[in-house]
């Protein structure tokens, strides 16, 4: 078993996207709506694009997170990203499923 630098497989390069597309959402997001966002309880047409913004976000670690379990268990692509993207991944879908289920839960 080799160890590569980037992923060799469609959905490790997919997952190492994805939590990369999160990081670079969620960031943004976090600096400009303090400065372009709408007052507390008066949400404007930028507020609604940032909630769009971050929910595909949140899309693309819980695609990261299952796109590179497939990559590393069944197509065996071993490479530093994908496992990087892999661990990274997965406290970040635990943090968000808490939070999208935790009206449910409790």
């Amino acid at each position: 078993m080799s160890l590569k630098l980037r992923p060799r497989t469609k959905l490790g390069k997919i997952s190492a996207w994805g939590i990369i597309y999160f990081i670079l959402t969620w960031v943004s997001a976090t600096l400009l709506q303090p400065r372009f966002g709408g007052e507390t309880g008066n949400p404007n047409t930028f507020d609604w694009f940032m909630i769009f913004f971050t929910l595909t976000g949140m899309l693309g670690a819980f695609i990261s997170l299952v796109g590179s379990l497939i990559a590393i268990v069944w197509r065996e692509d071993r490479s530093l990203l994908g496992i990087l993207a892999f661990v990274i991944s997965i406290p970040i879908a635990v943090l968000l499923a808490g939070f999208l289920l935790g009206g449910f839960i409790g």
